[in-house]
C-alpha cells in the first residue's frame, strides 16, 4: 500500500516553533549588539574622565556618548519585548493555546528624547529672542529628562549653547526630588562640569529646613556626606527660627549625628543669639547646644552667656551642669562666674511640704 506523507503529532504546531526559533535568533543577535553598545558607552566615559586637567569634555565626545546611551537603552528596551514574546509563545506551545488566542504583547519602549535636538532647540529659541520660552523647556528638561541625559544636556549646552544656559539648567534641577537632584549633582561631576555642578549645589543652599534631612540622606546615599556637612556649615549661621526648625527636623527623622554638627556650626553665633537660640529649641535640643558651648567656647564668653541664661534657671543649670561635668577643665569658667555673682553649684531641690520642718 502506499505510503501518504508522514503526519504531524496532533500536539505539534510547526509555524509556532519556527516563530520561536526566529525570536531567539533576533534575541541573540540584539543581546551581542547591546553589550557591544554598553562597551562604546563605557570607552566613552572613561575617555572624558580621562581628560587631561578636567578640562570640560569634547563637544563630539559628549554626543557620542549620547547616542551610545540611547542605543544601549533602545536596544535593552528591545530585548526585554522580545524576551515577553518569547516567553509568551513558547507558554502557548507548551500548553497549546488555540493559534486565535491573542498573545500578549508588551508594551513599546519609551521614545527617549534626542539630546543633540533638545540643546539645538535651546539655542534656536535664544536666536530668536524667545527666552521665556527657552527657560520654560530648560526646566522641563530639568524636571523631566533622567539625570544621566540632563547632564549631557548640560554639557553639550556648555560648549555650544548660549550663554548661561548649561547653568540655567543645572540650577533647574534643584526644584526635583533630592534624590534626583542628588543624582544629577554626582553626573555633572563625572563629566567635569564643575562650574556647573557648583551652582547646582549653591542651589542646594535655598532649600528650606523641611526638605534638608531628604536632601541630606540622599547626598549621604550618593556618598556625598562632605557636601552634607558644607551644608550644615551654611545653615549654622541662618537666623535662629530657622536654624531650631532645621535641629526638630533633624531630631525628628533621626539624623541625631547632623544635629550635633548642625548645633556645633551654631556655636560661633554671638552670645546673645546663643541664648535666643537655646531659649527657642526644645529642652532637649538646648541641651546638647549648651554642651556643645560648654566644650568649645572660651571661659569669658560662657560667663557672658551664662549671664544671659541667668533669667531662666532651667537653662542656667544645663550650662552649670556641663561645665561641673569637667570641674577641672572649666576651673577658670567656674571661678569667674563666682567673681560675677553667679551660682556655681546646682540649685537645690524644693523641699517637700510633708518633710521635717
Amino acid at each position: 500500500m502506499r505510503m501518504g506523507p508522514t503526519a504531524q503529532p496532533a500536539d505539534r504546531d510547526p509555524e509556532g516553533e519556527q516563530q520561536a526559533y526566529e525570536l531567539r535568533a533576533e534575541l541573540d543577535e540584539l543581546l551581542r549588539a547591546s553589550r557591544y553598545a554598553s562597551q562604546r558607552e563605557r570607552r566613552l566615559n572613561e575617555a572624558i574622565r580621562a581628560a587631561p586637567g578636567r578640562q570640560r569634555p569634547d563637544g563630539d565626545l559628549l554626543r557620542q556618548l549620547a547616542q551610545a546611551r540611547t542605543l544601549r537603552e533602545g536596544l535593552g528596551a528591545r530585548c526585554l519585548q522580545l524576551s515577553d514574546q518569547l516567553e509568551a509563545l513558547e507558554n502557548r506551545l507548551r500548553h497549546r493555546q488555540s493559534p486565535e488566542e491573542p498573545m500578549a504583547q508588551a508594551p513599546p519602549p519609551p521614545a527617549r528624547p534626542d539630546i543633540g535636538a533638545l540643546a539645538e532647540r535651546v539655542s534656536a529659541l535664544h536666536r530668536a529672542g524667545a527666552f521665556t520660552e527657552a527657560t520654560e523647556l530648560l526646566s522641563r528638561a530639568a524636571t523631566g529628562l533622567d539625570p544621566a541625559d540632563a547632564a549631557l544636556l548640560v554639557g553639550m549646552l556648555s560648549r555650544r549653547g548660549p550663554t548661561g544656559a548649561s547653568l540655567q539648567l543645572a540650577r533647574s534641577a534643584a526644584r526635583c526630588a533630592p534624590d534626583q537632584a542628588v543624582a544629577m549633582l554626582a553626573q555633572l561631576r563625572e563629566l567635569g562640569l564643575a562650574e556647573e555642578a557648583a551652582e547646582l549645589f549653591h542651589a542646594f543652599w535655598g532649600y528650606p529646613a523641611s526638605v534638608l534631612p531628604a536632601l541630606l540622606a540622599a547626598l549621604e546615599r550618593a556618598g556625598q556626606s562632605a557636601d552634607g556637612a558644607t551644608l550644615l556649615w551654611e545653615w549654622g549661621s541662618a537666623p535662629t527660627p530657622e536654624v531650631t526648625a532645621l535641629a526638630t527636623g533633624l531630631q525628628r527623622t533621626g539624623r541625631h549625628a547632623d544635629v550635633r554638627t548642625l548645633l556645633r556650626q551654631a556655636a560661633g553665633r554671638p552670645t546673645a543669639d546663643l541664648a535666643a537660640l537655646a531659649t527657642d529649641l526644645p529642652a532637649e535640643l538646648a541641651t546638647v547646644l549648651l554642651h556643645e558651648l560648654a566644650a568649645l567656647r572660651p571661659p569669658v564668653e560662657l560667663v557672658r552667656l551664662a549671664a544671659a541664661l541667668d533669667t531662666s534657671p532651667e537653662l542656667y543649670g544645663q550650662l552649670l551642669a556641663a561645665l561641673l561635668a569637667d570641674g577641672a577643665r572649666h576651673r577658670t569658667t567656674l571661678a569667674a562666674l563666682r567673681s560675677a555673682g553667679l551660682p556655681t553649684e546646682p540649685a537645690a531641690a524644693p523641699r517637700s511640704r510633708w518633710g521635717r520642718r
